[in-house]
C-alpha cells in the first residue's frame, strides 16, 4: 500500500535535480521525462536518494568497471635465451659492447634521477639556497614587518 501522507515530490527539489530535468529537455526531450519519471517515483520509494548519490554511485561503478577491464601487463620477457653466444665472434662482440653502453646509459640516468630527487628534497625542505633566492625575488623584504 503507499503511504500517501508524505509530501508531493515536486516541493524536495535539489538543484542538482532541476539542472538535471532542464539540461536533460534542452538536449534530448525524453532524458528530461527520465528525469521527471525518476523523480516521481524515487520521492514515492520506501528509500528515497538524491540524484547527486546516484550518479556518484554510477560514477564510481564505472571507474572500477574499466579499471577492471585494462589489460594487464605481460610478464616481463627474458631475453637470456637471445643473448647466448651465436658462435660469430664479431657478433657476439659487438652485443657485449651494445650491452655495456645501455647499462651505461641506464647508471647515467639513475644518477640523474637520484639527483633531481635530491633536488627536490632540498626545495621541499626550503634549504638555505632557496631561502635566498626567494629574498632575491622579492627584493630581501617582507610584508609582514
Amino acid at each position: 500500500m503507499i503511504n500517501r501522507d508524505h509530501r508531493s515530490s515536486f516541493n524536495h527539489w535539489r538543484p542538482t535535480e532541476l539542472a538535471a530535468l532542464i539540461i536533460g529537455l534542452i538536449v534530448f526531450w525524453p532524458l528530461g521525462l527520465v528525469v521527471l519519471a525518476w523523480k516521481y517515483w524515487n520521492d514515492r520509494s520506501a528509500s528515497p536518494r538524491n540524484l547527486d548519490e546516484v550518479v556518484g554511485e554510477g560514477v564510481r561503478n564505472l571507474r572500477a568497471f574499466f579499471a577492471s577491464s585494462k589489460p594487464q601487463p605481460a610478464a616481463p620477457e627474458t631475453f637470456a635465451d637471445d643473448l647466448a653466444p651465436t658462435g660469430n665472434a664479431a657478433f657476439d662482440a659487438h652485443v657485449r659492447e651494445e650491452l655495456q653502453r645501455i647499462d651505461a646509459d641506464r647508471r647515467r640516468l639513475a644518477d640523474e634521477v637520484r639527483a633531481f630527487r635530491a633536488f627536490l628534497d632540498d626545495e621541499r625542505a626550503g634549504g638555505p639556497e632557496v631561502y635566498e633566492r626567494f629574498r632575491h625575488r622579492h627584493g630581501g623584504q617582507s610584508d609582514l614587518l
